[in-house]
């Protein structure tokens, strides 16, 4: 989640900013101009690049062993990983939860572990495309159960998540720490943070567009076919849910992808490989389709 490049950029339209400031006070402007244009300049480029340079720190910074102790025990995507690729894991966590508040109802606090499957979903995802940007900073109310349409609690209602357009994430935190049980391609995180990416272009169609789906041709023709055949009933490795509309299908599509890979890459070649392009990434090893640039 990292933008080296755009650090690059950004570095050189500053530079560029001082040094056409610089010329032209210096043919037009009395003295005290040509101490200021080059200050615009340097100020601009310290304005754009903090956010960026306090995401690295917090990226390099160690994290705590326990991290890594629960990451291994819980994420198997992470123990696919390299090392270095693991410590660039840790960094994707640590700048997630740092910009992302995260609470329980009435602002309660939210127990570590679980705060550490959110950001552990959230760095799966962007895995491969660090050059991706999350749409915009939401907060994420984890709940203690599940609820209902009316917001009323208990583990008897059937929302454990939910992402609207606007407004924060929310989560049953049960059904966080039973996604990651085991890969059984039902992980509540993974689902709505990739409803969040869908809803990025302003709808939530299945089709995130602002997220390279031009590198993935054909992908609506593939969710019209799969949805037919969930909701025919024809097998595959999508559950029913799946078939609700083409968001659902995509976020279910995104569980499985992640949890069982093998399972999708074995019933579902095509759908496997549209989002190992996607993502650039074949999960079941953690290595990427393509390598990050420097």
């Amino acid at each position: 989640m990292l933008k080296r490049a755009a650090v690059r950029m950004q570095s050189a339209i500053a530079v560029a900013i001082a040094v056409v400031a610089s010329v032209l006070v210096l043919a037009v402007a009395p003295w005290w101009m040509v101490v200021i244009g080059p200050l615009v300049g340097l100020g601009y480029r310290a304005a754009a690049l903090r956010p960026i340079t306090r995401r690295e720190r917090v990226a390099l910074a160690p994290v705590p062993e326990t991290w890594r102790e629960l990451l291994s025990r819980r994420v198997p995507f992470y123990e696919r990983l390299t090392p270095p690729a693991q410590r660039r894991f840790e960094g994707d966590v640590a700048v997630f939860l740092a910009e992302h508040r995260i609470y329980g109802p009435q602002g309660s606090e939210v127990p570590e572990e679980v705060k550490l499957m959110i950001g552990a979903g959230a760095a799966m995802l962007c895995h491969g495309r660090p050059d991706w940007e999350w749409p915009h900073v939401r907060d994420i109310v984890v709940h203690p159960t599940q609820w209902n349409e009316d917001g009323e609690p208990g583990d008897h209602h059937g929302i454990a998540g939910q992402v609207h357009l606007q407004g924060p994430v929310l989560f049953s935190r049960k059904q966080i720490r039973f996604g990651f049980r085991k890969p059984d391609g039902e992980n509540v995180v993974l689902h709505e943070l990739a409803h969040v990416l869908d809803m990025a272009d302003g709808a939530a169609d299945g089709s995130p567009d602002r997220f390279a789906w031009s590198a993935v041709p054909g992908w609506e023709d593939l969710v019209k076919s799969r949805l037919k055949s969930v909701r025919r009933k024809q097998g595959g490795p999508l559950r029913a849910y799946a078939g609700t509309n083409s968001a659902e299908l995509f976020a279910v599509a995104v569980e499985v992808f992640f949890e069982q890979p093998q399972r999708l890459r074995k019933q579902d070649p095509q759908l496997y490989e549209a989002l190992a392009t996607l993502f650039n990434v074949d999960p079941d090893t953690g290595v990427l389709r393509r390598a990050l640039p420097e």
